[in-house]
């Protein structure tokens, strides 16, 4: 070997400086792949690099250029160190071991000569005396683990052909310096009992148990304990059958070591143990267990520990395999079942080659025994199907796939919370550190998305960073950009874990998930693929549902989805169309959408233009579908203002309006306006809409002295575009706010405009708010009011506007009380109330309970009109309605001026006639103004 690391390192050449040789010993242990700069540096300096790292390391490329003339690369990954084959005995170890586990199976012989040879090359600890760093830590780790689990495949195949005593010379040495590895001293025990030592057996149980006990105050495994109780027993099984290694252990135990680290999953593994432990379902059935979740989620590292917790419940042995190869294709079952048949003694010569009579076989070896088989990895129900067990034995499945299995009990992992990844993060970077940053440790969880392997990198990253380590590792993983990068570790490649997903899905619904990485909202229903995909609704849903079985997209139930924050970021990667065009035909979608919904609203006071296409479920079900999809198009608005669609961004943000004011959601709104470019030139239709839409938000802010500008504009807009309806909202909007103000000419002028409209929009929506707002001081009588306001609730009626019939029940309340009918009064508020309890709009809730406890108060019904003042006052408060908030008050005031507590008045009539003069709403503040004169009388 030119090379060698396992053990002492030894280099050619005279390179003596630590630094360097770090570098290339990482560039050299790459497998020849290019290794970044930003990977380099934090290797040589884990704490905390100098200014000048970048420049060193540089400096000792050039010098290993030197050593070792056209090894050495550069491309845009990084550098590379070219290594042939044979020359570093880590690879040719690595290599050597792998070989020896495929050649197990069916060339026993073969296999011993291969991990032979691979444990000749083993000196010791990689790298040792070498001050490395996380990367190749990680690789001295997974190099010793295979050294490990060589000597116990080494030591099982040498006690299969009937070699003893080789194995003995091999356990001995290999137990003294891994006491604690129960494999290890299970085959030691058996090793001793083969060589015809039972007491010698028996003593090395008794010692194996007392390490366990004293350092990790544990009991032996299922494992070491059945063979144990074999020896007790002289069970012939455990000898071997011939020499040439044809039969096994009798009793299998093939179950990989649990994770150690294993934590926030104890309810999950509760259920689990419950369900392999309960009894046969029904007669001539096994317990079957599927455990179903997105790459990464820690399915095998759960189904390995409940298989450990269960295992003492099965004492005819444990079968394990791993069904998905390391390219991400299906182990062949054949493989699995000659590998199961090998384990439970059956030989070569004897088994079947037809791979249903090799399934046939397994259940006639399971039948009368209590097995638990194990199948990890399964990417395909067929895998599994023909391993169900009969009657007794127990299987449990992990898969990254929502596998259908017959009888079997689904069980779906979740991603860790908070507390349960910063317990794992503990496990990892250490508790001092975790300790030291608790809000980095949290955002580190949050980065991850509670991913339990991203949780493992980036633990691994930040191990060897004390102090402020996390809070390093947090600032880079931050960057969407490089995240993925950040997550890969040694063997931890969270990018590679979710493309294996991908693999197997169809190029439509890889498509789709790719379009939905791009996109920033979070959950979306079938609808919205459809109209980016072209395709229709029932083909979009069955494409997510594709993913959704493949755990790249998550369902909260209610047939709406969304992404995994690394699957967003890794399903990004994949090719496709630029991101500014999907971002594009999105906003068309939810556009097409929004005015569909808006169509059937409970009410419309803002006309909007029909939608270009109809989308059915926005039909169906419109403020159900504003309620879901607003947040997703409050994130979408500015994206199309980055991308240039500023046009399409402001007709999205007006196509929510009137859906907020039904739901009296105004911060909603103005989020909706406040992220559009400001300045930007628009359509003549889009900026009339756009500045009407401010000016009824300014309005609706209680801010009427700015709403009148913008909504002079849209009024003078419209007129230009000859849209009648459009002229009349922005007529309409213009009064109300010169009215509020005191502006009477103003006030009429707009009226007027609004009312000379009414032939054009007879029937509409529109026509019933121009009657709405015929009332005083425009109303030349209380009949002539009371009879506009009649036919503008039979419009509204008509039409299905039940905001506006509301609104109208509103001012009819308030006209019957001002003429001294306050019975009726209090008729027309109530039906007010209950319409807007129902559309839960709490700032128009508020304005008709205020008209109902004056009526109250006309009615004589002080403790009515006490109770619901108080509540107008406090819902006011909390929703930030300033009109509100001083009318509760002027109520109030009322109240305790009419029960003769003069200066309890007085202070409740001052701060609601100060927030209606900070309002602008003279006539308001003078009629308080006049009460309060009274009140210090």
């Amino acid at each position: 070997m030119l090379f060698r690391v396992l053990g002492p390192t030894e280099l050619p050449g005279a390179l003596v400086a630590a630094k360097p040789r770090l570098v290339a010993l990482l560039l050299l242990t790459a497998g020849n792949r290019p290794v970044s700069l930003d990977v380099l540096v934090d290797e040589v300096w884990p704490q905390r690099p100098p200014a000048s790292a970048v420049a060193n390391i540089r400096t000792y490329l050039s010098g290993l250029r030197k050593l070792f003339p056209e090894r050495i690369s550069s491309d845009s990954g990084g550098y590379r160190f070219d290594v042939a084959e044979g020359e570093l005995d880590l690879a040719e170890f690595g290599t050597l071991v792998a070989a020896g586990r495929k050649a197990a199976v069916e060339r026993p012989a073969v296999a011993l000569a291969g991990l032979g040879a691979a444990l000749e090359l083993w000196r010791g600890q990689p790298f040792a005396g070498e001050p490395v760093g996380p990367v190749l830590q990680a690789r001295a780790a997974a190099a010793q683990d295979d050294y490990l689990a060589a000597v116990e495949l080494h030591s099982e195949l040498l006690l299969r052909c009937g070699r003893p005593a080789a194995a003995l010379r091999l356990l001995r040495a290999t137990v003294g310096e891994h006491p604690l590895r129960e494999r290890l001293r299970s085959l030691l025990v058996l090793a001793l009992y083969q060589s015809g030592d039972p007491a010698g057996a028996m003593l090395a149980f008794q010692e194996a148990r007392s390490v366990l006990a004293a350092s990790l105050g544990i009991d032996p495994g299922p494992e070491l304990t059945a063979i144990h109780l074999a020896v007790l027993r002289g069970d012939p099984r455990l000898l071997a059958a011939d020499a040439d290694g044809a039969d096994r252990l009798a009793t299998p135990f093939q179950l990989p070591p649990a994770v150690a680290d294993f934590v926030g999953r104890e309810d999950e593994l509760a259920r689990l143990t419950r369900l392999l432990s309960r009894p046969d379902p029904v007669p001539g059935a096994g317990v079957a267990v599927v455990i179903g979740g997105m790459a990464g989620i820690g399915k095998s590292t759960l189904a390995l520990r409940a298989a450990h917790e269960v295992a003492g419940q099965f004492p005819d042995g444990c079968l394990y395999a791993d069904l998905q190869q390391t390219d991400g294709t299906a182990v062949p079952l054949e493989r699995v079942l000659r590998g199961f048949l090998r384990a439970l003694g059956v030989p070569d010569d004897t088994m079947p080659s037809d791979q249903q009579e090799q399934a046939d076989q397994l259940r006639s070896l399971l039948t009368g025994r209590r097995i638990l088989i194990v199948a990890d990895n399964a990417t395909a129900t067929a895998q599994v199907r023909r391993l169900m067990p009969g009657p007794g034995s127990a299987l449990l499945v992990s898969s990254r796939t929502l596998l259908t299995v017959p009888g079997a009990h689904l069980h779906e992992v979740h991603p860790l919370g908070t507390e349960a990844g910063i317990a794992l993060l503990e496990r990892i970077a250490g508790r001092a550190a975790v300790a030291a940053e608790p809000e980095a440790a949290a955002a580190l969880i949050a980065l991850c998305g509670g991913l339990p392997l991203a949780i493992r990198a980036a633990g691994m990253r930040s191990a060897t960073l004390p102090g402020l380590g996390l809070a390093r590792v947090v600032a880079r993983l931050s960057d969407e950009h490089q995240r993925l990068d950040r997550l890969t570790v040694g063997d931890i490649d969270i990018r590679a874990s979710l493309e294996l997903s991908y693999r197997r899905l169809s190029p439509r619904a890889l498509e789709l998930l790719r379009a939905m990485s791009i996109l920033p909202v979070r959950t979306f229903a079938a609808w919205l693929p459809a109209a980016l995909l072209g395709v229709g609704e029932p083909q979009a849903y069955s494409l997510a549902e594709q993913l959704r079985d493949a755990q790249v997209l998550t369902s909260d139930g209610a047939e709406r989805y969304g992404l995994h924050d690394l699957v967003r970021l890794s399903a990004g990667e994949q090719p496709g169309p630029p991101a500014g065009e999907l971002i594009a035909a999105a906003g068309r979608a939810y556009l097409a959408a929004a005015l569909t919904a808006n169509r059937r609203l409970p009410g419309r006071p803002m006309a909007l233009p029909a939608p270009s296409v109809a989308v059915p479920e926005a039909d169906a079900a419109p403020v159900e579908w504003f309620e879901a999809e607003l947040d997703g198009l409050r994130t979408l608005i500015p994206l199309l203002g980055e991308v240039g669609e500023v046009d399409l961004a402001a007709r999205l943000a007006t196509a929510t309006v009137n859906f907020c004011v039904l739901r009296g959601r105004i911060d909603d709104w103005a989020a909706t306006h406040d992220v559009l470019p400001a300045g930007a030139p628009l359509p003549p239709a889009t900026a009339a809409l756009l500045a009407l839409s401010r000016g009824s938000l300014f309005r609706f802010r209680d801010d009427n002295q700015g709403a009148l500008p913008h909504l002079r504009r849209s009024f003078e807009l419209y007129r230009e575009l000859g849209d009648a309806a459009g002229m009349a909202g922005a007529a309409l909007g213009w009064f109300v706010a010169a009215e509020l103000l005191g502006r009477t000419g103003e006030a009429r002028t707009a009226y007027d405009r609004a009312a000379a409209l009414l032939p054009a929009i007879e029937g509409t929506p529109t026509a019933g708010y121009v009657e709405l707002a015929f009332r005083q001081p425009l109303s030349p009588s209380p009949e002539g009011e009371a009879a506009a306001l009649g036919r503008a609730l039979t419009i509204f009626e008509a039409t299905g506007d039940v905001w506006g019939a509301a609104e109208a029940h509103t001012y009819l309340a308030a006209g019957h009380r001002n003429s001294g009918r306050p019975a009726v009064a209090a008729r027309h508020a109530r039906e007010a109330v209950l319409a807007y309890t129902e559309l839960r709009d709490q700032m128009q809730l508020t304005v008709a309970e205020i008209v109902l406890t004056d009526a109250y108060l006309e009615l004589g019904s002080i403790e009515h009109a006490r109770a619901l003042a108080a509540q107008c006052l406090a819902r006011a408060t909390r929703i930030g309605h300033r009109w509100g908030i001083a009318s509760a008050r002027r109520a109030a005031g009322r109240i305790e001026l009419i029960e003769g507590r003069a200066s309890a008045a007085v202070p409740l009539l001052t701060a609601a006639e100060a927030g209606y003069r900070e309002m602008g709403l003279i006539p308001a503040a003078e009629k308080t103004h006049l009460l309060l004169k009274q009140a210090r009388q």
